[in-house]
C-alpha cells in the first residue's frame, strides 16, 4: 500500500468513525438549537426544574412554561436579600425574559396567610422566623395540566423563645401559580430534645405530586437526622379531599433505618404492587452503603412498609435521587435508583433499574448504568416520556461534573431500558455564540412535556445560573431490508458471479432496500445516504475479508446518495462484493452493516419556527451476514471435535517432567491434534509459552506451518479445513537456555482452534509443566606457595618489625573453584577461615597491642578469574601498616632456608611427615560444615584454652626392623580451635559449567610468634579452611562432594644451636626413687634375717684381752701405717 493510500485510508476510517458516533450519540433532541434562560449569577437559578401548563384540560388557551427554582436568589419579599425565589419562564428565544412568581410575604403577624396580597402588600418576616438562607425553590414539582405546584424551602427557620429550629416549609400553588396553601409538617410537634425531636426536619428536602393528587415531602431531619416522609391528599374538591398528614415510623423504637439515615432525600411513588399507590423514599446514608424504603399508601400513621431494598457500595449514597419511568411500556412502573458517589477504577456515578415484574420489584437491580469517572453520574434523574413513540418511557441521567456537564438519554423498549444511550449531550457542543458558558450541565433534569407542541416531549436541563430546554426533532419512521440469493453458500473456491463474470476473485451481489413511511412534513422525497460496512464495524474486527465495487478503491464501505420517496414504497441499490485473495477464515459468516441516514437540512432561524426531522435511529440501520460453502452438516453448521495431546521428550518421574538445566540445549514438545467430526475450517493450534523460553522451530517432517505469533505464542495452522479423521503430528523445539534465575517451571498452555463449533469433550488444550531443575558440581582446590617455610632468628616484640620483610617468609595461597555442571551457577559463595593468630587471650591481647600472629595479611584478596569480589575486615588488612622492599631482597625458594639437617638428606623429614599427615587434605564434610561454621563464629570461651598448643609426637612409620624416631608437630587450625581464623567471603557471579574461578591471598609468616612458642619442634602446620556453597534461594542443587578443603602451611624452625635431645628428667628421678626403694626393701629384708646380728662369747674380759694382743703384737699398728695413739 502507497503512503497516499494509506492516508486515503486513515482518513476514511476516521470519517467512518465520526458517522458512527453521531448514529450512537444523536438523536432527536436538538442540541445545536438549544433555548437557553439566565439567572442572576450566584443565584443557583436553575438548581430545580418544572415544566408546567397554565390552563384547563378543555381549554384551547394553554400557556407552557418553565418552572426554575433559584435557591439563593433575593425574594419579593421585603427586608429579604437571600432567601431563594422561584421563576415562571415562557416559551421563547429570549435569555433574560423569566418573571419571579410571588411565594413569601403572605404571612400576617398573626400567623394566618393571606393568598391576595399583592406584590406592594408584601410583609417583611415576621420576628418569629428567619427567612434569610431559607433555599426557597429548593424543591420545584409540577403536577401537570389544570394540576398545582409545589415548592418548598427546607432551611426555613421558626424563633421559639431563644430557641432556632429548623422545620422547613412547602407552598402549593395553584395551576396559575397563585397561593393555595402552606405546609409546615413538623411545626407544632415536640422541640425539647432539638435535632432528637422535631427541631431540625428539614421538610421539603424533596417532594413529588402524583397522579392520584396526593404530596409526599420528604423530611430527612426528624429524630437526629433519622428522617422521615410526610404524605397528604392536595388535589381535587376541598371539602372532600383528606387534610390528614400522614407520616412514617421514625421513633427509636421502630423505625425501618437508623440515625443520620437522611431518609426522605429523594421521594417518588407509582403502583409497583397492583393498583394500590406505594411511596419510595431514599435514605442515602442508611446501613453506609444507601437504602430505598418502599411504603404502602394507608391512611393511618406510620405508613407500614412495604420492603427495603439495599445499596451495594459502601459511601455511594445509594437512594440519593429517584424517578417512577415504565420502560418496558407494560404499564406497570418501574423503579430507577441513583448512587451518584458509587465509584470504581473507571467508574463515578451508578443508576439501578429495578424492573417491574408481576407487579413486584426485585430486590436485586435488573440494569446497572455507570458513569465517567468523577461525573457523578445520577445526582438528577427524570422521566423523560416518550421521545421516540414506541410506548416506552425514557430516562434521562445528568452527569454535571463529567467536564462541563453531560445528560445521557436511555430509550426504553419491549425487552428494558438500552444499555447504551440513545443521545449523549455535552455543555460544549450546545449551539454557538452564547451569552455565557454553560457549566454544571445536568445538575437537574425535567420533561415529560410538549413545548413547541409538535407533538414531542421536550427535555429541560439545569446548569446554574442557566436552564437549557432541548427540544425534540420529529421522527421520520424508515424500514431498511436487504435481498440476495448470493450471499449463502458462497463457494471460495468458485471464481466470478452473475455481475462480474470475468473477475478472478469470488463476488456475490445483493441489495440494499428502504422505505419511509409517510409523515407530517408530507414531502414526496426525501434524500438519503446508504453506508454499507462490512466486518470492521464491529468493535474486534480491524480487518474485512471483502471489499465493494472494482471501482471503489477496494474499500470495504461503500456510500450511496438516493432519494427515497415517502409514500412507503421500497427503494433498492444493487452492490456487488469481492473475497480478498488469500483469505483464510471461510467458516465465519462476512457481517455487514447498512445505515441510512437523512441528508441534513439547513438549520431555521428559530427552533420554534421549523425543526428538521430525524430519521428513527432504532430502524435506520440492519445488519445481516453472507455464509460460506462448507463441507458441514445438513443445517450448515460444521461441528468439529479436536483431539489432542501433548509430551516433552523428557522422562516423568512421579507424572511430573523435569529438565536439568544444562543437560540438553533444547526442548521439544510432540502434540497430537486429531479431528474426529466434521471439518474444522482455519484449524490451528497454538502453544503460549513464558517470555524466557524461546521458539526455535519444528521439527521436520511435520503437516502443520508453525510461526512464532509473538514473544510468548506459537501459532500452527493445521489446514482449511482440518477434514475428518485427519491426525497431525508436529514436535516444537524451544530453548530453554534462557530462563530467568528464579524460574522453577516451565508452563506451556497448549490448545487446538477453528472457526467451526467444537462440539463433544473438550480435549483440545492440555497443560504441560516441565520443572526445571538446576544442578551444579563445585570442586575447589587450594595450595600455599610455598610449600615448605621456615622461621628462625630471635624472639622479637610485637612492634619492632617495620617492613614485611622482617615478619617472614612470604606466602600466596590460592584457591580454585571448578564448575563442572552441568548447570550454571548464578551465584557461588567461597568462604575462607585463615589462622590468623593464636586463639587463647586474643580480645586481651588486641586491646593490649600485643597479638601473636601467625600469618600477617598484606594485601586484599584478589580475583584472578572470573567475575566476583572477596570481602574482609579491613582491620586484618596490614593492621600495622608495614612497607615492601624490593622482591629481590626477599628469601623465597624455601631450599635457601632449609637448616643442615634437611641439606643433607632432603627426603628423610618429608617422608616422615607424609606418613602421618598429606600435604592437602580433602575430606567429606557432609557431618562437620555446619557445626565447623558455627564453631568458628561461636567459639567457646578462650580461658579454657592454654597459653600455648603443645606439640604431639608422631613416630616414623618405617618398616620394621628399623628404629623409629619420635617427632613433635604442632597442629593450628580453626576446628580445633587452637587458633583465631578470620573470615574471608568471596562471591562469584554467573559461573557456566566448564568454567573456573581463582582468587589469591598474600600473607607473610610471622616469625616472632613462631620463634618465641615453638623453638624446638619439627613441624608448626597452620591448616586453612575453605568451602564453596550456591545460596538457597537460586534453586541450584549443589553436588557436595568436593565442595571443601584444607589447605596447610607447613613452617619447619631453622634453629642451628639446637642441641641433642636431653633425657626426660621424670625418668631419672623416677629411677633414683626406684633405686633408694629397692635398697630399703633390700635392707629389710636382710635385717629381718638377722644378717646384721654377730655372736659374741660371754668373756668379760674380751675387752682385757684385746688389750693384750694389742700390745703384744705392736707391728699390726706400724703396718697399718696408723698411728694408734
Amino acid at each position: 500500500m502507497t503512503p497516499a493510500a494509506a492516508i486515503v485510508r486513515c482518513l476514511r476510517c476516521c470519517l467512518l468513525l465520526a458517522m458512527f458516533c453521531a448514529f450512537t450519540w444523536t438523536f432527536n433532541l436538538e442540541q445545536r438549537q438549544p433555548l437557553i434562560k439566565y439567572g442572576h449569577p450566584h443565584s443557583y437559578f436553575g438548581y430545580s426544574l418544572a415544566t408546567h401548563t397554565i390552563g384547563e384540560i378543555k381549554s384551547s388557551n394553554k400557556t407552557k412554561c418553565l418552572l426554575v427554582g433559584a435557591p439563593l436568589d433575593r425574594n419579593k419579599q421585603p427586608n429579604t436579600t437571600q432567601s431563594g425565589a422561584l421563576y415562571m419562564c415562557p416559551i421563547s428565544t429570549d435569555f433574560n425574559d423569566c418573571e419571579q412568581i410571588i411565594t413569601d410575604g403572605r404571612r400576617s403577624s398573626g400567623g394566618a396567610y393571606e393568598p391576595t396580597y399583592d406584590v406592594d402588600e408584601l410583609v417583611p418576616p415576621s420576628s418569629d422566623e428567619i427567612k434569610e438562607g431559607q433555599w426557597m425553590g429548593v424543591t420545584v414539582r409540577s403536577q401537570g395540566l389544570a394540576s398545582k405546584v409545589l415548592v418548598c424551602a427546607h432551611r426555613y427557620v421558626t424563633i421559639q423563645r431563644e430557641n432556632r429550629y429548623g422545620q422547613g416549609l412547602c407552598y402549593v400553588l395553584t395551576n396559575d401559580l397563585q397561593f393555595d396553601e402552606v405546609y409546615e409538617p413538623c411545626k407544632g410537634r415536640p422541640t425539647q430534645r432539638q435535632h432528637e425531636d422535631y427541631g431540625f426536619c428539614q421538610v421539603g428536602t424533596s417532594g413529588a405530586l402524583l397522579d392520584d393528587n396526593t404530596m409526599v415531602l420528604g423530611t430527612p431531619g426528624p429524630f437526629t437526622w433519622r428522617g422521615a416522609i410526610f404524605v397528604t391528599e392536595v388535589g381535587g374538591e376541598y371539602l372532600q379531599r383528606d387534610k390528614n398528614m400522614y407520616y412514617s415510623d421514625h421513633s427509636d423504637a421502630s423505625s425501618p433505618v437508623d440515625k443520620y439515615s437522611y431518609l426522605g432525600m429523594a421521594v417518588t411513588g407509582g403502583r409497583y404492587f397492583g393498583e394500590k399507590m406505594s411511596y419510595a423514599a431514599g435514605a442515602p446514608r442508611s446501613n453506609g452503603h444507601g437504602q430505598v424504603v418502599i411504603f404502602d399508601k394507608a391512611n393511618t400513621s406510620p405508613i407500614p412498609v412495604h420492603m427495603i431494598i439495599d445499596g451495594e457500595q459502601f459511601a455511594s449514597s445509594f437512594g440519593y435521587e429517584l424517578t417512577t419511568v415504565d420502560i418496558n411500556g407494560d404499564q406497570k412502573p418501574d423503579l430507577v435508583v441513583a448512587a451518584p458517589f458509587y465509584f470504581s477504577k473507571n467508574d463515578g456515578g451508578a443508576v439501578y433499574i429495578y424492573q417491574n415484574e408481576n407487579d413486584m420489584l426485585p430486590k436485586k437491580a435488573t440494569l446497572r448504568l455507570t458513569g465517567a469517572l468523577e461525573s457523578r453520574f445520577g445526582l438528577a434523574l427524570a422521566n423523560i416520556g416518550d421521545l421516540n413513540k414506541d410506548n416506552c418511557d425514557d430516562l434521562a441521567v445528568g452527569a454535571p461534573y463529567e467536564g462541563d456537564g453531560v445528560v445521557y438519554v436511555y430509550l426504553g423498549s419491549r425487552q428494558g431500558l438500552n444499555e447504551k444511550p440513545s443521545q449523549r449531550i455535552q455543555a460544549s457542543e450546545l449551539g454557538r455564540n452564547l451569552p455565557q458558558p454553560i457549566t454544571n450541565f445536568g445538575i437537574s433534569i425535567a420533561a415529560n412535556t410538549d413545548l413547541d407542541d409538535n407533538s414531542y416531549v421536550d427535555l429541560l436541563v439545569g446548569a446554574p445560573p442557566a436552564v437549557v430546554v432541548l427540544l425534540a426533532r420529529p421522527i421520520i419512521n424508515i424500514q431498511t431490508s436487504y435481498r440476495s440469493t448470493e450471499l449463502r453458500n458462497i463457494d471460495p473456491n468458485r471464481a466470478g458471479c452473475r455481475e462480474d463474470v470475468s473477475t478472478n476473485l469470488t463476488c456475490f451481489t445483493f441489495e440494499a432496500c428502504s422505505s419511509i413511511d409517510p409523515h407530517e412534513q408530507q414531502s414526496n422525497e426525501l434524500n438519503l445516504t446508504y453506508t454499507v460496512e462490512a466486518e470492521t464495524f464491529e468493535h474486534n474486527k480491524k480487518f474485512a475479508r471483502v471489499y465493494f465495487d472494482r471501482d471503489n478503491k477496494r474499500s470495504n464501505v461503500i456510500s450511496r446518495k438516493v432519494r427515497v420517496p415517502t409514500n412507503g414504497r421500497l427503494e433498492c441499490q444493487r452492490i456487488t462484493g469481492y473475497i480478498k485473495a488469500n483469505t483464510r477464515d471461510i467458516q465465519t459468516p462476512i457481517r455487514f452493516r447498512l445505515d441510512c441516514k437523512l441528508e441534513e437540512q439547513e438549520l431555521a432561524d428559530s427552533p420554534l419556527t421549523r425543526l428538521n426531522p430525524i430519521l428513527d435511529q432504532t430502524q435506520a440501520y440492519i445488519e445481516f451476514e453472507g455464509t460460506f460453502q462448507k463441507d458441514c452438516g445438513d443445517d450448515d453448521q460444521c461441528e468439529s471435535d479436536l483431539r489432542l495431546s501433548a509430551e516433552p521428550n523428557l522422562t516423568a518421574e512421579d507424572g511430573k517432567y523435569a529438565l536439568i538445566q544444562g543437560n540438553k540445549t533444547e526442548l521439544e514438545i510432540t502434540v497430537n491434534v486429531s479431528n474426529l467430526a466434521d471439518s474444522a475450517y482455519e484449524a490451528q493450534l497454538f502453544i503460549v509459552h513464558q517470555k524466557s523460553v524461546s521458539y526455535i522451530a519444528t521439527k521436520k517432517p511435520t503437516n502443520a506451518t508453525c510461526n512464532s505469533f509473538n514473544e510468548t505464542m506459537v501459532a500452527c495452522s493445521l489446514g482449511n479445513p482440518m477434514l475428518r479423521g485427519t491426525r497431525i503430528d508436529v514436535t516444537i523445539r524451544f530453548d530453554p537456555n534462557s530462563l530467568e534465575l528464579q524460574q522453577t517451571e516451565m508452563q506451556f498452555h497448549i490448545f487446538a482452534n477453528t472457526t467451526s463449533k467444537l462440539v463433544g469433550p473438550q480435549l483440545s488444550e492440555r497443560n504441560v509443566t516441565v520443572h526445571v531443575v538446576r544442578r551444579a558440581e563445585l570442586t575447589v582446590r587450594g595450595w600455599v606457595n610455598p610449600e615448605q617455610s621456615f622461621y628462625s632468628g630471635a624472639s622479637k616484640l610485637q612492634d619492632s618489625p617495620m617492613e614485611l620483610n622482617d615478619v617472614g617468609s612470604p606466602l600466596v595461597h590460592t584457591y580454585s573453584i571448578f564448575n563442572e555442571g552441568p548447570s550454571a551457577a548464578p551465584k557461588v559463595q567461597l568462604l575462607i577461615y585463615v589462622p590468623l593468630m593464636l586463639e587463647s587471650g586474643h580480645d586481651k591481647d588486641l586491646e593490649q597491642g600485643k597479638v601473636q600472629y601467625l600469618q600477617y595479611l598484606e594485601e586484599k584478596p584478589s580475583i584472578e578469574t572470573g567475575q566476583g569480589e572477596c570481602t574482609v575486615a579491613p582491620e586484618y588488612i596490614n593492621p600495622l601498616k608495614l612497607a615492601s622492599k624490593a622482591a629481590s631482597n626477599l628469601r623465597s625458594a624455601p631450599y635457601l632456608m632449609a637448616p643442615a639437617a634437611m641439606k643433607k638428606s632432603p627426603s628423610h623429614r618429608q617422608q616422615q611427615l607424609n606418613k602421618t599427615h598429606s600435604f592437602v587434605q580433602t575430606q567429606h564434610w557432609s557431618q562437620q560444615k555446619s557445626s565447623q561454621e558455627h564453631g568458628l563464629a561461636n567459639r567457646l570461651p578462650r580461658s579454657t584454652f592454654e597459653r600455648i598448643v603443645r606439640p604431639e609426637r608422631f613416630m616414623d612409620g618405617r618398616d620394621s626392623g628399623v628404629k623409629s624416631k619420635a617427632q613433635q608437630i604442632v597442629e593450628l587450625n580453626c576446628d580445633k580451635f587452637t587458633a583465631h581464623c578470620i573470615k574471608i567471603q568471596c562471591e562469584f557471579y554467573a559461573m557456566q559449567a566448564k568454567t573456573e574461578a581463582q582468587v589469591t591471598l598474600k600473607a607473610r609468616l610471622w616469625n616472632s610468634t613462631l620463634v618465641a612458642e615453638y623453638p624446638r619442634v619439627d613441624l608448626v602446620r597452620i591448616i586453612s579452611t575453605a568451602m564453596v556453597k550456591i545460596p538457597k534461594d537460586f534453586h541450584v542443587e549443589q553436588v557436595e562432594n568436593n565442595d571443601n578443603i584444607l589447605v596447610e602451611t607447613r613452617a619447619y624452625p631453622e634453629l642451628l644451636d639446637q642441641q641433642r635431645e636431653s633425657f626426660p628428667a621424670w625418668i631419672i628421678v623416677s629411677a633414683v626413687l626406684g633405686g633408694l626403694l629397692l635398697l630399703a626393701i633390700f635392707t629389710y629384708v636382710m635385717w629381718k634375717c638377722g644378717f646384721f646380728k654377730r655372736q659374741r662369747p660371754t668373756d668379760l674380759t674380751l675387752s682385757g684381752n684385746l688389750e693384750k694382743m694389742n700390745e703384744e703384737k705392736p707391728f699390726l699398728a706400724a703396718k697399718s701405717g696408723h698411728n694408734v695413739f
